[in-house]
């Protein structure tokens, strides 16, 4: 029997390799082997890798800038996937706004669990093998507010080192989003290769306890623009306004 049904999407991989990139004073991946630690004729090829949480693409929430902050194993599995709207930040160098966010997120879109930031940056950076702070994208404390407090975002996610103000001097933004409990996925790559606006997002961290984040293999399924029955088989329903059963809450505070 084949099956061979017409694709609803494709999967896009958004993730960087660990070994791509290491953020200043964080340290490299580290690979030993091969071992082979098994009896008999046939040997294994067994590999000991040490790397930061902070490696690759990777996902983090309240522990990160808070001692008793959640870690990211309290979190539900399903926190980790959901449909996602897409934005283009234009801005290098100098702070995006509340006002530049109003203009880039429709009202109806709020309501969606996963916000993503393209800004091509951290392709930038893989190609040139440079991370110059001048091209750094960044969010103001006003734009951290509103997708806190006028949007139901539960996770943020860049293709950057991070969405940290260029204004700030201790990461006020990345502690904000730890109060408010709004997971950061950074580190994201091929964005550009995403033809939608909103899709749907995969990133699961690795299951382990106590640490304020992870790398990930960060997916995003993609619709085929020319399937009308996407936004169904995704489950994605997006209304005016904010309903009292919104379909996407967040996290539980």
């Amino acid at each position: 029997m084949v099956l061979s049904p017409a694709p609803l999407s494709r999967l896009v991989d958004v993730s960087q390799c660990l070994e791509d990139f290491v953020f200043p004073g964080n340290p490299a991946l580290s690979r030993n082997g091969p071992h082979n630690r098994v009896p008999g004729n046939n040997r294994e090829f067994v590999y000991d890798l040490s790397f930061c949480t902070q490696s690759g693409t990777h996902i983090q929430g309240p522990h990160y800038f808070l001692e008793h902050g959640k870690t990211i194993d309290l979190f539900p599995i399903e926190t980790f996937e959901g449909p996602c709207l897409i934005i283009d930040l234009e801005k290098r160098g100098t702070d995006t706004t509340e006002e530049d966010l109003k203009a880039l997120i429709r009202a109806e879109e709020r309501a969606l669990p996963i916000l993503i930031l393209r800004t091509g940056h951290m392709d930038e950076v893989l190609a040139n093998g440079v991370l110059d702070p001048e091209r750094r994208p960044g969010l103001s404390p006003g734009a951290a507010t509103f997708l806190a407090d006028e949007t139901s975002f539960r996770l943020v996610g860049i293709d950057s080192v991070g969405l940290e103000s260029r204004k700030s001097q201790n990461f006020e933004v990345n502690l904000f989003f730890c109060l408010k409990e709004i997971l950061l996925l950074e580190g994201l790559v091929n964005l550009c290769a995403v033809r939608n606006r909103i899709a749907f997002l995969h990133a699961f961290p690795l299951k382990t306890r106590g640490v304020e984040g992870t790398p990930c293999r960060a997916l995003i399924r993609d619709p085929d623009p020319a399937c009308k029955d996407w936004a169904e088989a995704f489950g994605i329903r997006i209304e005016r306004g904010r309903e009292p059963d919104d379909p996407f809450p967040r996290t539980p505070r």
